[in-house]
């Protein structure tokens, strides 16, 4: 069933370095965007962050309703692909439930969820096609974390997701008549994964090695062979640990960022040549799952690959990769796309709003 409210619920994502909240008013073919906020915070300690980031905030953003949709990032969730043969099939259960139990360490537990692979052109009845389930762990504290904050903003929690499947929503809305398969790269600060959509469908997805925080490092390094001596301040801001909750977190804002972006004009060969490594690991990666995509679907193709999160907009990526993978790869624009009015701070930063968006739409598309 549709919604039909004149305001989507409230989308907040918890992500490695912030906290994105979305609400939409309107509907399809006439959203725009009521309120989104980015509250800075990683690690563990991100969940308090954003509460304390939000809460004074409340009354001044002015959303409408409780309902709120959340999604964790892809570093919290363990993705596995669990093969269906004739000889586990009457087990498969027991073999999911201690595949979440090895995936995870977490003292609290841990929720798992699954869903089949097979493509409808890949029938898994013939011996050459293995059925296949993609199963996805999650640590009952990560998700005791998500649910304690909303409740403390006094929202009222209704979904929580995988940050890949409302990426994959997002990206699906903005082109609904492609019906070649194409697919989409999310590359998080620690956290990256690929997968393929055919037919409007998610048919696959796997972690990829290459992080945004790799790609950094590497500009970083490079950056400091040939810019002005300062910028061995910029090192100390990348690669500064801080101690939070046990645990050591780089401490990267979107300044920092900003800042290796703009030490980076007027060097685009010189970075090329820097991420070339990079790029070329991502490809073969890349080529693997797509023999194995084409093996089940028929020697199917992709036809582009769609770039999102942190590191798709870092200087030069998307030159690099697109020449590694030999095919047409662009950043995602989702609200230019879908002509979704947003303010300029998130129209200049979309490929990082793609999971928040596809929450909010949740239920509309």
């Amino acid at each position: 069933m549709r919604l039909v409210t004149r305001h989507s619920p409230i989308a907040v994502h918890f992500g490695a370095l912030d906290t994105r909240l979305l609400q939409l008013n309107g509907g399809p073919g006439g959203w725009s965007v009521r309120c989104a906020e980015v509250v800075e915070g990683a690690g563990n300690a991100r969940h308090t962050s954003a509460v304390e980031g939000l809460a004074p905030k409340l009354k001044d953003l002015k959303l409408r309703g409780k309902d709120c949709l959340l999604s964790v990032t892809g570093e919290q969730v363990a993705v596995s692909l669990v093969p269906v043969d004739p000889h586990n099939r009457g087990k498969i259960g027991q073999t999911l439930k201690e595949t979440a139990m090895r995936s995870i360490q977490d003292p609290e537990g841990v929720v798992y969820r699954y869903m089949p692979l097979t493509g409808g052109e890949a029938k898994a009845d013939e011996q050459h096609v293995r059925e296949e389930l993609l199963l996805l762990a999650l640590g009952q504290a990560e998700m005791r974390r998500c649910l304690s904050a909303v409740d403390n903003l006094h929202f009222r929690a209704v979904s929580l997701e995988i940050s890949a499947f409302p990426l994959a929503r997002t990206l699906i809305a903005t082109q609904p008549e492609m019906e070649d398969p194409w697919g989409f790269l999310h590359i998080g600060f620690g956290h990256s994964i690929f997968g393929i959509v055919h037919g409007g469908e998610l048919r696959f997805l796997k972690p990829m090695q290459l992080t945004g925080e790799r790609l950094l490092q590497t500009l970083e390094k490079a950056l400091a062979r040939f810019t002005q001596p300062d910028s061995a301040a910029i090192t100390e801001m990348i690669t500064g640990f801080q101690e939070s909750e046990k645990e050591e977190t780089r401490q990267v804002s979107r300044e920092s960022i900003q800042q290796v972006t703009d030490k980076s004009v007027g060097h685009a060969a010189e970075l090329l040549h820097a991420l070339r490594l990079e790029a070329e690991a991502l490809a073969q990666e890349v080529r693997a799952c797509l023999r194995h995509f084409a093996n089940r679907h028929r020697g199917a193709k992709l036809a582009h690959v769609q770039l999102a999160g942190m590191g798709a907009k870092l200087p030069e990526v998307e030159t690099s990769l697109g020449n590694a993978l030999g095919l047409p790869t662009q950043i995602a624009e989702p609200f230019t796309a879908l002509g979704i009015t947003a303010p300029h701070s998130v129209l200049e930063d979309q490929h990082q709003w793609c999971i928040p968006l596809g929450l909010a739409m949740r239920g509309y598309v």
